[in-house]
């Protein structure tokens, strides 16, 4: 057990480190209490492609609307899929052979999240949107969907002058913080939900800062601005 607190603290540093003991400390021994923590990022639109022309032809890239067949292919349930398209969100879809192998989810506007009582709101408004969820199948993430989707979301982004995409990635996640960071992501905050039973404490780096709620009519508003430069 000392050995894996050791490890912890040494992969994601003391701070996160020492909240991921504790959410697995409250999901062991708290049934009722689980704790999120999250780093805000604010990515830049790609102008150039992430591959040249001629790689990755053969994985096509299109947008699936809500009700495609081929969304069974990915792990995602009909309430969650719900929930998605309801706030308008956009999913391109990775293809190989007529098989759905990978996905990405854009929205053009605030989000709200589905974990925590959250709703992010990209700013300048109609310059910013909300990335999440991109998801390669397990034995296809050695090759390059994640390049082809990144590439055709860049370029979908850029018709519409979104010069900033955001999202969110958990702060116990080292291998997405790192894959962002290849992307050009850059940290602009972060983010702490305790959560038990209606109730909900978050601490931010952002405004409104501190928010403490008590039930699902009562969700805290994040505005996310890019960095300066």
């Amino acid at each position: 057990m000392f050995g894996k607190a050791r490890a912890a603290l040494k992969e994601l540093g003391p701070l996160d480190g020492a909240l991921y003991l504790l959410s697995q400390a409250l999901e062991r021994w708290c049934g009722g209490a689980r704790l999120y923590r999250y780093i805000l990022v604010a990515q830049p639109v790609s102008v150039a492609p992430l591959l040249p022309a001629r790689r990755g032809r053969s994985i096509q890239v299109r947008p699936v609307a809500a009700g495609d067949p081929a969304l069974a292919a990915m792990p995602l349930d009909a309430a969650v899929l719900d929930y998605r398209f309801g706030q308008g969100a956009v999913c391109f879809g990775a293809f190989q052979d007529d098989v759905m192998i990978g996905c990405q989810w854009l929205i053009l506007g605030p989000y709200d999240e589905d974990e925590v009582r959250a709703r992010f709101v990209p700013s300048p408004p109609g310059r910013a949107s909300w990335d999440f969820d991109i998801y390669i199948r397990p034995d296809q993430r050695a090759g390059l969907a994640f390049a082809r989707l990144w590439d055709t979301a860049n370029a979908y982004l850029r018709e519409r002058e979104v010069a900033w995409s955001f999202s969110r990635i958990s702060a116990f996640n080292p291998a997405s913080i790192a894959s962002h960071g290849r992307l050009g992501a850059r940290r602009i905050g972060g983010a702490t939900y305790l959560r038990a039973g209606r109730w909900q404490l978050m601490v931010c780096g952002l405004p409104p800062y501190v928010h403490l709620s008590g039930g699902d009519g009562n969700v805290p508003e994040i505005p996310l601005w890019p960095p300066p430069g």
